[in-house]
């Protein structure tokens, strides 16, 4: 026969963890929770700076009467795009009340990237076409890269911790 009194020492752990916030959410809603945050930078970022490149891209050329960056200096629109891209998204994450080490990881990680590639066709590993693939992609890179730091962070990110942690 079972000891009564071991359920009720379970029943007193489990209070405890939940007041000490020691529980940890369903795998469903650390799935859900995972998802609506990429989906919610994603969206940010995609709209934002879509908006941006245009206005950088097309409009400012257009109305100054410059050149198109993305035609003089390929590399170097490539790391506009990727900041263009970024502040939408990091300054999502900062009206969400997300800390800034999560925050100039996510930021990092897109610039980052660019700056690989930029370097990349630089030393002639990566075509012009090549490069001009990724800068014409618009948020899609973006997004995918993200993922990367997400997944370094997936407490955070999944609604095991707080989502205020630095």
């Amino acid at each position: 026969m079972q000891d009564p009194r071991s359920n009720t020492h379970v029943v007193e752990a489990t209070h405890a963890q939940s007041a000490l916030g020691q529980t940890h959410p369903s795998i469903q809603r650390q799935i859900w929770h995972f998802a609506r945050h990429y989906l919610e930078m994603c969206v940010a970022m995609c709209l934002g700076g879509t908006a941006l490149a245009l206005l950088v891209f097309r409009a400012a050329p257009a109305v100054l009467g410059i050149q198109d960056l993305r035609d003089t200096a390929p590399a170097a629109a490539l790391i506009v795009a990727a900041v263009l891209y970024t502040l939408p998204m990091a300054t999502w994450m900062r009206i969400r009340h997300m800390a800034w080490r999560p925050t100039l990881e996510m930021s990092a990680s897109t610039v980052g990237v660019a700056v690989i590639v930029s370097v990349l066709y630089g030393m002639g590993v990566l075509s012009l076409a090549t490069l001009e693939a990724w800068v014409a992609a618009g948020c899609a890179p973006w997004c995918a890269v993200m993922l990367i730091p997400m997944l370094f962070r997936l407490p955070l990110y999944t609604g095991r911790s707080g989502h205020h942690a630095s």
